[in-house]
């Protein structure tokens, strides 16, 4: 009788740890499947965030225009290098990364980017990145700012 209720031990611990390594296989899945932590997505550089500097950053940031800052998104490098005003983005903490404080309706030092016309401005005419744009470098900054 000992010897089966060992046995029947035995056999659920297998259980547990069977359903367990299952868990821990669905969570590789998703992380290999771009998800962290099974929930939120995984932001790519290339993929999901340099698209966005391209288009919106690059036409004055580009490494041989003559930009105040002395910032050059050009490529992972050059934004990591930062510029005048020290790194761009500081991995982990989008609140006190300049990229990101740069992109908020209050930015912490000069103007909101993308550069507006103060005439586009005070008529309400002003092209700044959507809230989804600025939400995916943000979350880029949040997870380490990998060369990804």
């Amino acid at each position: 009788m000992v010897r089966f209720r060992h046995t029947v031990l035995w056999i659920v611990c297998m259980l547990l740890a069977a359903g367990t390594s299952a868990q821990e296989k669905q969570e590789a899945q998703d992380t290999s499947k771009g998800k962290v932590g099974g929930a939120v997505p995984v932001v790519s550089f290339k993929e999901d965030v340099f698209p966005i500097i391209r288009k919106h950053c690059l036409p004055c940031h580009a490494e041989e225009s003559a930009n105040p800052s002395e910032l050059a998104l050009d490529n992972y490098k050059l934004l990591k290098q930062g510029g005048k005003h020290g790194e761009a983005v500081l991995a982990g903490k989008p609140a006190g990364s300049p990229l990101v404080g740069k992109l908020a309706e209050k930015p912490p030092f000069g103007d909101r980017m993308p550069l507006n016309s103060r005439k586009k401005v005070k008529e309400g005419k002003a092209k700044w990145l959507t809230e989804e744009d600025v939400k995916t470098i943000a979350t880029w900054v949040s997870q380490g700012a990998k060369d990804n």
